[in-house]
């Protein structure tokens, strides 16, 4: 019998619910209904459990026998699978299958070991040719089965987290495009793949312009080729830039601007590219004033 305190079983009711919420579920049904034809059964359902190992769920056909083949003992079958080939002769005290005569469970199990549900069969004549390799072949479909349903599950849980990634970038960027500073973002192959509204307005470039020319189009020529040099160096070895140049405003004018580079990185510590800023220093300065 499943112990209360399982690890496994608190994370059961997540799971289910990711499951039922799933727009597979459908094809659940019509996955039992082909258990049913395989083994030429008029039942055959999946209950799913939830807290407590409570049938929250079932899924598949002949589920008016649900409340009978309750009787037979769950935290029996969740120890061992059940199987009745012949009621009248064979079933277990204090169980009721009804007009039933006979049945037989497999378990639903996670890749991590969580029993998150059971295949059942019956019929209502008796199987006494229903052999003990048919009773593994039940098996075999409930991980078939299993396995269906986590990668569904998988799926389902990789676009909500994909989704909840674009909805955070999707934040990030209106945070950024708040920023009263001209901000630029670098990939980790060093293609541009941001810049906010005030780097925009600085320049006078639409977002077009900006991911064909480059930043570096808008150093003065005297310092393009040293502020340029210095930056790829500080993006190949990932490490902070810092340099101060002349860059062309939108107006025609060239504006002292301290350029701040910092490496960024994803949460499993992988370099994931290199963010910059442009702060605009004390006023406008010619170039032959120097920094």
């Amino acid at each position: 019998m499943v112990c209360a305190s399982d690890p496994l079983r608190s994370d059961r009711s997540s799971y289910l619910q990711n499951i039922l919420a799933s727009p597979e579920h459908p094809d659940l049904r019509r996955l039992t209904n082909l258990v049913g034809h395989l083994f030429q059964v008029p039942v055959a359902y999946m209950a799913l459990l939830g807290t407590g190992d409570t049938v929250v769920s079932r899924i598949g056909t002949g589920i008016e026998y649900a409340r009978c083949l309750g009787s037979w003992r769950l935290d029996h079958i969740l120890v061992e699978p059940q199987l009745v080939r012949n009621a009248a002769a064979e079933l277990p005290a204090g169980t009721d299958l009804s007009d039933l005569r006979f049945a037989a469970s497999a378990l639903l199990r996670s890749s991590s070991g969580l029993q998150f549900g059971i295949l059942v069969i019956a019929d209502r004549k008796p199987r006494p040719e229903f052999s003990d390799r048919d009773f593994a072949a039940l098996a075999e479909v409930a991980g078939v089965l299993s396995g269906r349903m986590e990668l569904r599950l998988v799926a389902s849980l990789a676009l909500e987290a994909e989704l909840s990634q674009s909805e955070v970038h999707e934040q990030h960027h209106v945070l950024a495009n708040c920023a009263p500073v001209p901000l630029i973002y670098r990939g980790a192959d060093g293609e541009c793949r941001f810049v906010n509204q005030a780097w925009l307005e600085f320049s006078g470039r639409s977002w077009q312009q900006e991911m064909e020319a480059g930043w570096t189009t808008l150093i003065h020529p005297d310092y393009r080729t040293s502020v340029t040099e210095e930056y790829w160096r500080s993006f190949e070895a990932v490490r902070p830039f810092l340099a101060e140049a002349p860059l062309l405003r939108h107006d025609g004018q060239y504006r002292w601007m301290l350029n701040k580079g910092a490496p960024k990185f994803r949460h499993d510590g992988s370099f994931d590219g290199y963010v910059g800023v442009l702060i605009d220093l004390a006023g406008y300065r010619s170039p032959e004033d120097g920094s």
